[in-house]
């Protein structure tokens, strides 16, 4: 590993001074003769590049010759018909502005680097945006159907526990995340975590540029975090948050006893400033620690004994360390390197609902990771990005009782968890971006190692096996109608590797029409479909003229997916070496019961798990078009369609399933033989409306409304179809569509009075899929669906919050605009108590169609926070 990340900064290095030789012995056959560009890049005090800053070209006399926004790389190009003496000017909120005088000589090409200070009079907020005053642009990054949320608007909006991840997901389209989940990307560069606190987080933005080759997912599925730099003067913040349940709401189904006790202890902080050996070296640290009191609450119709109405403790304990060090070098270069540590600790875990206390799991995580980053910019028109980590993470679980496992379907879960598990993992990431700026073209190419890992994993899981019983009735007479058990030794390591290449070329043909146009190639060992791997990407944004109120939008671009860790660990396990997975029903053993002997388990034949012949790596065609209008200087609407199909998606099914009507399986020498394959399919689309900006001088915000349905006939590599042999007949609506979907975001700023922050969120049902609770075609899962039922088709409850923080700042010495202040805020969430079910019984029976579980009711939140 330590040579291979030797091998890749090398390649890279030589590659960026390749470009920088090839550029200059190139000619610009683009740009018009008689043209003088001027091009530059705008950065922050820390180094950090700057996008979004508002560009203005004035000539002598002071009238404005050309406007531009610098890009995502910070950089920027304009236009001048002759040679001569001109002014920049550059503004971004939260900055001074900057004035730079220029001179076109006799070159076609003017370089300059602009750096901006950070504003010393007081900021407004906004939740518009990093920018408070979005504007319609042509620019291809600067998509209006965006969201995006400043510091100053972190701290004010209503965030629960400090989880500003979890707040801004709610943008998230759930249905084109991939199997692994959210993609996260720090500083321009897909990463495991932030990296830092909450508090060192600077902006968070979704769906900016959402067809860029840069990065392996669109952009209603990943999340872009910039953090903060390092900084010449010290700055800190320290924030306490305070949660009791003393002054919270009833949980909806704790109806009896005292009101269960929950209180949460919340610490974070960051403090940057000079590291003291020079003038060029700074750092940044930030710290958390959370313990969490939490309770599950557990609720069945009828249990092993009787109705269940509990609560358990679940208390949950996370702690993250972080230190960067930064170091600037002449012409805006910079390196830095930062290591962080990361705890977690959590007990009686995935208990609540119908799963009673007793199949509780306690786990933990430790990681460790060490991030070096440097950015090189070898001229005005080439910037080079390297960026590389290095971690260790361990993750065990442990069921609470080494019991087997017991169901039945509808009333309840219990006995063992059956969860015994461990995951080790060193690894290593790396990415490396080369941008070149020339003439109406910016250039970006290079190389992504999302992942690079030696894992190791141990399963101990269904040991003592896993009983489904059909009533209440037979469980009571210890007659299961199916169990499943693992036998043999679970210890498996592998290496993953996931690479991918890119490149990208965005194009301003005009002031008022911008495309790109880019290619990225995947690559991921165990899968041989190398050949075939292309996705590319396209994009245009055009305005009828230069200086328009309106930009028509939209684009296209396939990407693809990757299997993750642990369904590369299974096919490795259930090789028929390692682990056994032995199924039994009463069709394979008519005398089944609880428990099941050794004599009965011998007789078995194994199962086995494997990659089907001509599997492919899963792809996710999006496209969009879209209309934005600025409707006031500071806001902007956006409606956009928005259609996908996902294709060759990963799903599970039942090679060696008994035939329709018949109880044996075609091959005796196996049970069940599990493919995972790449057949599956989904469409969807949507129409949404954005609104972005400023309502009034006190109110700013961000509104989202989605109009949209998804078929499809999975729901990932791990799910199996009813009928292995039918599973076309899953067709139906996806387990995450929703129709209606509004979030709003907002925040009220009463000058030195107060300020108000707001959330609100009002979704339709997701479906509930119904099913018999019986294992009727004895393939030992019990997911059947009655006759002629297609999958989801009960329609589940819908969900209503309204969430607000009220807060005031005191400024400790109010003669200093920038000196030490405290904030108090307090936080309501839920504001109304609404009880919002999440989970509805779709199994015929006593419970079916009843609730087992909702969202947690009205909470308050306390919020103190110290910054200097």
């Amino acid at each position: 590993m330590r040579c291979l990340a030797r091998i890749v900064v090398l390649l890279m290095g030589m590659g960026a001074s390749g470009i920088q030789a090839w550029t200059q012995t190139s000619v610009d056959h683009t740009a018009n003769p008689n043209d003088h560009t001027i091009v530059g890049i705008v950065r922050d005090q820390s180094g950090a590049v700057i996008s979004g800053a508002s560009i203005t070209l004035l000539g002598a006399d002071g009238t404005t010759l050309d406007t531009t926004l610098s890009n995502a790389s910070g950089e920027f190009q304009l236009r001048v018909s002759k040679s001569g003496s001109y002014k920049l000017t550059v503004q971004k909120d939260g900055f001074q502005e900057s004035k730079t005088a220029v001179t076109a000589g006799q070159s076609s090409r003017t370089t300059t680097r602009i750096v901006l200070n950070v504003a010393t009079v007081e900021q407004q907020v906004t939740v518009g945006g990093d920018d408070s005053s979005p504007q319609v642009t042509s620019e291809i990054a600067q998509n209006q159907d965006s969201n995006s949320i400043d510091r100053d608007a972190l701290d004010r909006i209503p965030v629960l526990d400090g989880d500003y991840i979890s707040t801004l997901s709610r943008f998230l389209d759930s249905d084109a995340l991939g199997t692994n989940g959210v993609s996260l990307v720090v500083n321009g560069v897909e990463a495991n975590g932030p990296g830092v606190s909450a508090s060192a987080v600077k902006s968070v933005k979704i769906n900016q540029n959402p067809y860029s080759a840069l990065y392996s997912r669109p952009g209603r599925a990943r999340i872009e975090i910039e953090t903060k730099g390092g900084t010449p003067k010290f700055h800190g913040t320290v924030n306490y948050l305070y949660r009791d349940s003393i002054f919270d709401a009833r949980n909806a189904f704790a109806t009896s006893g005292p009101k269960p006790p929950e209180r949460r202890n919340y610490i974070e902080g960051s403090l940057t400033g000079p590291l003291g050996i020079g003038n060029k070296n700074t750092f940044l640290l930030s710290l958390e620690d959370d313990h969490d009191n939490r309770q599950s609450n557990v609720n069945t119709l009828d249990g092993p004994n009787g109705p269940v109405n509990l609560n358990v403790p679940n208390p949950d304990h996370h702690y993250f360390l972080s230190g960067r060090v930064f170091h600037d070098w002449a012409n805006g270069n910079q390196f830095n390197v930062s290591y962080s540590y990361e705890h977690q600790s959590t007990q009686n875990d995935g208990i609540g609902g119908t799963t009673l206390p007793e199949a509780a799991t306690n786990s933990s995580s430790f990681e460790h990771e060490v991030n070096v980053a440097y950015t090189y910019i070898a001229s005005p028109t080439l910037l080079n990005q390297l960026h590389f980590l290095v971690g260790y993470n361990d993750n065990p679980s442990q069921s609470v009782n080494r019991i087997p496992g017991i169901t039945v379907p509808g009333l309840f879960t219990g006995g063992g968890a059956q969860g015994d598990y461990r995951r080790t993992e060193g690894h290593f990431d790396g990415t490396d971006i080369v941008t070149y700026t020339r003439g109406k073209h910016e250039l970006k190419f290079g190389i992504d190692i999302p992942d690079i890992s030696r894992r190791g994993f141990e399963d101990q899981r269904l040991a003592q096996g896993f009983y489904s019983f059909p009533s209440l009735a037979a469980f009571h007479a210890s007659l299961p109608d199916s169990v499943i058990i693992q036998r043999g030794n679970g210890h498996v390591t592998f290496v993953e590797k996931v690479v991918a290449g890119f490149a990208e070329d965005t194009i301003r043909i005009r002031p008022n029409l911008s495309v790109s146009i880019g290619l990225r190639y995947y690559w991921q060992n165990y899968f041989h479909d190398v050949a075939t791997n292309f996705a590319p990407r396209f994009g245009f944004a055009f305005a009828p003229s230069a200086k328009s109120k309106t930009v028509v939008r939209g684009g296209a671009g396939l990407f693809y997916d990757r299997t993750g860790p642990r369904a590369i660990a299974d096919l490795l396990n259930f090789d028929g070496n390692h682990l056994t997975k032995l199924i039994a029903t009463t069709s394979t053993t008519p005398l089944l019961s609880y428990p099941v002997t050794d004599a009965q388990l011998s007789a078995l034949p194994p199962g086995i798990e494997r990659l089907s012949p001509n599997t492919r790596i899963p792809s996710n065609l999006q496209y969009s078009l879209g209309i934005e209008r600025q409707i006031t200087a500071k806001s902007t609407f956006a409606i956009t369609y928005t259609g996908t199909r996902g294709m060759n998606l990963f799903r599970s099914v039942d090679a060696n399933a008994p035939l329709p009507n018949t109880t044996n399986r075609p091959d005796p020498n196996f049970g069940q033989i599990r493919d995972v394959e790449s057949r599956g399919y989904q469409k969807g689309n949507s129409l949404d409306l954005a609104f972005r900006g400023r309502l009034s001088k006190f109110f700013s915000g961000q509104a989202r409304y989605s109009l949209g349905k998804t078929y499809n006939n999975t729901g990932g590599i791990n799910y199996f179809p009813a009928n292995s042999y039918a599973p076309q007949d899953d067709w139906s609506r996806s387990n995450n569509d929703r129709r209606h979907k509004f979030d709003l975001l907002g925040t009220f700023d009463a000058k030195k009075m107060f300020s108000f922050g707001v959330a609100l969120a009002a979704y339709s049902g997701m479906p509930v899929n119904i099913t018999t609770g019986n294992d009727d075609n004895h393939d030992g899962l019990v997911i059947d669906r009655p006759a002629g039922t297609p999958r989801n088709t009960y329609h589940g409850p819908g969900y209503l919050s309204l969430d607000m923080n009220l807060g005031h700042s005191f400024k400790l010495r109010p003669h200093e605009k920038e000196g030490p202040a405290l904030t108090a805020s307090l936080n309501a969430f839920n504001v109304f108590n609404n009880k919002n079910y999440t989970s509805y019984s779709g199994v015929l029976g006593p419970g079916f169609g009843q609730a087992h579980s909702s969202q947690p009711p009205r909470r308050m939140q306390l919020n103190l926070e110290f910054t200097f």
